[in-house]
């Protein structure tokens, strides 16, 4: 932590990123990771939480192959509440991948909100966990 800024991160400005600017990732960029959406992160502000969140499904491949484990979405969600972008961060494969992007485009959050409580755009994470039961 530096002792002049009160940084709980390593970078070179006051948050919790290990890069310079106002970032709260280690991208050269603001936001998540150094995803620049537009919105800087600000006390105050909420993250979008999952209303309507169903599991995807497993592939027959994925299956047969009884392949488990988790993969990494990186998601806009909208001030509407919907996923508008959605990238694979890791991915699995045996196309539980686009099984993931079909049910994460589904799903509806309550959208982020500034500290004036207006909704707005934001990147988010989310780990889909594949497991067979």
């Amino acid at each position: 932590m530096k002792i002049d800024t009160h940084s709980p991160g390593p970078g070179e400005s006051d948050t919790i990123g290990s890069k310079g600017g106002r970032s709260m990732g280690d991208g050269p960029t603001e936001g998540p990771g150094g995803e620049s959406n537009g919105i800087k992160y600000s006390p105050g502000m909420t993250l979008p939480t999952c209303l309507y969140c169903p599991n995807p499904g497993y592939t027959d491949e994925a299956r047969e192959s009884k392949l488990q484990g988790m993969m990494t979405l990186a998601v806009l969600v909208g001030p509407d509440g919907r996923a508008s972008d959605i990238r694979v961060a890791r991915g699995l494969g045996m196309g539980l991948d686009d099984r993931a992007r079909e049910a994460v485009r589904t799903w509806r959050f309550a959208p982020a909100r500034d500290p004036a409580r207006h909704p707005v755009a934001t990147w988010i994470t989310i780990e889909v966990v594949f497991r067979l039961f």
